[in-house]
């Protein structure tokens, strides 16, 4: 994965979920399999972080936020979840506790 920035959608991984999430919504399907197809080829997507944490942001923005994704990105946050491999920890965290401010609102 080539990461350029801290943000959610600053790394290749992301902007692939992205681009897949959008193209699934523009088909008009329901968000569980919009969410469905969009992890399937990515190796254990519910452990990796820009998976689930793009898909959060990709269902806030369709007012759609599941539970499940909604969880297991809170508990990444908190658990600062692949934290060491960011150059810039406190930028990274910063980054990610606003992010978890958004999700606790939704």
């Amino acid at each position: 994965m080539g990461a350029w920035g801290y943000g959610i959608f600053d790394n290749d991984d992301a902007l692939d979920i992205r681009d897949r999430f959008r193209r699934h919504i523009r088909q008009g399907l329901p968000i569980e399999e919009v969410t469905k197809r969009c992890i399937e080829d990515f190796p254990d997507p519910m452990n990796d972080v820009s998976v689930v944490l793009a898909l959060a942001a990709l269902q806030m923005e369709q007012n759609r936020l599941q539970m499940e994704i909604k969880a297991r990105a809170l508990v990444m946050i908190e658990d600062r979840k692949d934290i060491a491999s960011w150059v810039d920890q406190k930028k990274r965290i910063r980054e990610l506790e606003a992010f978890k401010q958004k999700l606790l609102r939704f």
